[in-house]
């Protein structure tokens, strides 16, 4: 009778753990996609036929505009998101988080009509772009400058949007 019992408790033990921990797990995850969900709200991913040209990116960030070092520098929501697909439309960009890494990160569609291209410090390097959408104050999405002008070789909107933004790097260096 107590053998039984005692399985009885561990597989209670063990079932109360075992919740609690994927809760754990769920608040982290959720709370490290917190930055591309205020993206989703507004921006859903839409089908649109096939893309221009597809980039694939190592990693791009969500960070306030300006913020070089992310959490270090006071930014504490930042958070950098590894390997994205960028599929360059007529229309503008779907982004796409690449598994098993996508859990939690919903496709994105950011339209042209509503996208600006600023310079954006985020690495070392000073030619990184941040793109900001009308919809979502206060952020940027951060990528890597040869993401993007892989991507502006295809479209001629995105092409003066970085122009402009190199423009606007050049007069703030001088």
């Amino acid at each position: 009778m107590g053998d039984m019992l005692e399985s009885i408790y561990m597989t209670v033990v063990s079932t109360v753990s075992l919740v609690g921990m994927f809760f754990i797990l769920y608040l982290i995850m959720r709370a490290t996609t917190s930055r591309w969900r205020e993206f989703e709200a507004l921006y859903p991913a839409r089908d649109i036929g096939k893309p221009v040209f597809t980039e694939k990116a190592g990693a791009i960030r969500i960070a306030q505009p300006g913020f070089r070092f992310g959490h270090l520098s006071g930014d504490l929501k930042s958070r950098v998101y590894p390997p994205v697909t960028f599929d360059l439309y007529n229309e503008g960009l779907a982004l796409s988080v690449m598994p098993p890494f996508k859990y939690g990160c919903r496709d994105l569609f950011l339209p042209f009509a509503e996208m600006t291209v600023e310079p954006a410090p985020w690495t070392i390097g000073k030619g990184d772009y941040g793109l900001r959408m009308e919809g979502v104050e206060g952020i940027e999405i951060q990528a890597y400058s040869t993401t993007i002008a892989a991507l502006a070789e295809h479209s001629e909107v995105l092409r003066l949007m970085v122009k402009r933004a190199d423009l606007l790097r050049e007069q703030r260096d001088t």
